[in-house]
């Protein structure tokens, strides 16, 4: 039993990180209210997002489904534990002008190479110098401390301010415009899982006809937007994304 304590105390642990808003207070008067205590598999195995969101007086109302689905995910064990001191991912640095035409990604990431973070609130990220052929990681950049939300937000913009595109699991709309103001597109893609994986369905538009913001990134003249077209860049699998200016 001492066991199943912990391993409950760990997914409960991690459920919360993933609901940065709320945090560890709203998800346990959430789970109380909603499964009593004392907790165990069998009650997170029943738990929906829907109840989540309406617990408690809707405590959890606010957070976004993407982040409530992974909470929920944790709790009823579907989501690996990553080890928090695995080591990093070996880099395959690339020097300025070996992957002509290509473009800098970053992917959030909370261990190992995986595109399991969510942006302002993972442990590192991974990035990338992608091309239509090829795809190097040439950096692994651990995230800032805990601070301020604020704070913690421009911190992390900062942090990959010198990549075209950012992947996450979760993007809050404040992240987003902040990306946006500093000429980051952001990419939501919540099905995480291998961040090569996540970024081969982008390999395939740079291979094609990309649009005109991803062309100018990459130095090439990509492709004109029909005037009734959609800016945003489509990824196979995958939500739009945000569009930038042209």
């Amino acid at each position: 039993m001492a066991g199943l304590a912990r391993e409950l105390a760990l997914r409960i642990g991690l459920a919360a990180r993933a609901l940065p808003g709320p945090g560890l207070p709203g998800l346990m008067a959430a789970l109380v209210d909603a499964l009593g205590v004392p907790f165990s598999a069998a009650k997170f195995a029943q738990l929906t997002v829907g109840r989540l969101r309406t617990a408690a007086g809707g405590v959890l109302a606010e957070a976004p489904r993407a982040a409530l689905r992974e909470a929920l995910g944790h709790l009823q064990g579907r989501i690996p534990v990553v080890i928090a001191d695995a080591p990093a991912p070996a880099l395959d640095p690339c020097r300025d002008g070996a992957m002509p035409g290509s473009i800098r990604v970053a992917v959030a990431s909370d261990g190992g190479e995986l595109a399991d973070g969510h942006f302002g609130h993972c442990r590192a990220y991974l990035v990338y110098q992608v091309s239509a052929r090829e795809l190097r990681l040439i950096d692994y950049r651990y995230a800032p401390e805990p601070g301020a939300k604020s704070a913690r937000g421009a911190a992390h913009v900062a942090l990959v301010g010198d990549c075209h595109l950012v992947y996450g699991r979760v993007l809050g709309n404040q992240a987003t415009a902040q990306l946006m103001h500093a000429g980051v597109h952001p990419v939501c893609a919540p099905e995480g899982g291998p961040a090569r994986d996540r970024l081969r369905p982008l390999q395939a538009i740079l291979r094609g006809h990309p649009p005109p913001w991803l062309a100018r990134a990459m130095g090439t003249r990509g492709w004109v937007m029909p005037a009734s077209g959609n800016a945003g860049l489509r990824l196979a699998g995958q939500p739009s994304v945000r569009a930038l200016p042209h």
